[in-house]
């Protein structure tokens, strides 16, 4: 896990690619589990992703040009169709049997990009995580990417400990309250889920800007972690005592976390809320986010270049409110020890 070591990724998952408005009919390049991918949408509208790697020469495919659903290298012409096969090569009758680019199986879901990463013939889209709220009509979503220099599983952590609230997001959406109410963790085969119950509890900065409350709360966070890292939050608050849920402020908060090299990570991020629509409540949900979001990514890229300049990662110590990590990483250690037994 440490530093720049040789990283190992779950394969047989389907990772986050793109935002769905960011692709279209130009070529982009992404990295995700140290390789380069081509995206971009066919002329029908569908996703495509393929190695950024031309077979030639290892020019970038994403520096050349789409013409219809065929890809041309900027550097020697050679053509390649969505399939990866190259059907042309400048001053060549046939076209190089050897010359093939890898796809990968990619599905729009959720307004997000799904690429499968693993083997192909068992990419089944029903395994795509549920976040059915960035999609719905009838929930409010906002939502960016950030890539960010830490190695995918710290912002894991980040997000199944949210007692950090309490210190790195003073401003925003943390207070005393969120370190200081224990959590409850537990597993259950693959999924880990986190909750925490805080009754009574004052306000924090943007909830106050947000929902208007006069006087406490009564707060509730509910995390689920589904690997390789896959985090849903449900945050639900309403004025302390109230009995009608009519009254809550609640969204969900979705993070695809997409490893890029053993160093960074994509972090796509949407928040959804079922309360208060509208462009200006939507531009507050999201300016807030967006400086909550910032503020862990100078606390996660200083532990990872931290880890680096120390040679890896020190003996940790956990802490009560780690419970939810510990379960998270005993979950990918041990399907990561499952993807890499030999074969019997």
């Amino acid at each position: 896990m440490s530093g720049r070591e040789e990283a190992t990724y779950l394969r047989d998952y389907w990772y986050v690619a793109a935002m769905s408005g960011e692709l279209g009919r130009a070529l982009l390049q992404r990295w995700v589990l140290d390789e380069p991918l081509l995206l971009f949408r066919a002329e029908d509208g569908r996703p495509v992703a393929m190695s950024d790697v031309c077979p030639h020469r290892g020019m970038a495919l994403s520096k050349g040009a789409l013409i219809g659903d065929t890809v041309r290298c900027g550097y020697h012409g050679l053509v390649f169709d969505r399939e990866g096969r190259c059907v042309r090569a400048p001053a060549q009758k046939t076209p190089p049997r050897r010359a093939r680019v890898a796809t990968r199986p990619a599905v729009e879901r959720w307004r997000w990009i799904w690429v499968w990463m693993g083997d192909p013939a068992a990419a089944d889209e029903a395994l795509i995580p549920d976040m059915r709220w960035n999609d719905d009509p009838a929930w409010h979503p906002v939502g960016d990417l950030l890539t960010i220099g830490c190695h995918y599983q710290l912002l894991a952590d980040n997000l199944l400990d949210l007692s950090h609230e309490a210190f790195v997001h003073q401003g925003t959406i943390g207070n005393d309250a969120v370190a200081e109410t224990p959590a409850t963790a537990k597993r259950e085969g693959r999924v880990v889920t986190v909750e925490r119950l805080m009754r009574g509890c004052p306000a924090p900065p943007l909830f106050l800007r947000l929902g208007g409350y006069a006087d406490r709360i009564d707060r509730m966070q509910r995390i689920q972690f589904r690997p390789p890292a896959n985090i849903v939050i449900e945050s639900r608050s309403t004025p302390a005592g109230a009995a009608d849920e009519r009254d809550a402020m609640r969204y969900w908060v979705m993070n695809a976390i997409t490893p890029e090299t053993a160093g960074s990570c994509h972090h796509f991020w949407a928040v959804a809320r079922g309360f208060a629509p509208g462009d200006e409540i939507g531009r507050v949900f999201y300016e807030g986010s967006v400086k909550t979001f910032g503020e862990d990514v100078e606390v996660l890229e200083t532990q990872q270049r931290m880890m680096e300049r120390r040679g890896g990662a020190a003996e940790w110590i956990n802490v009560g409110a780690d419970a939810g990590c510990v379960h998270a990483r005993r979950v990918v250690a041990e399907l990561l020890a499952e993807q890499n037994r030999p074969p019997a």
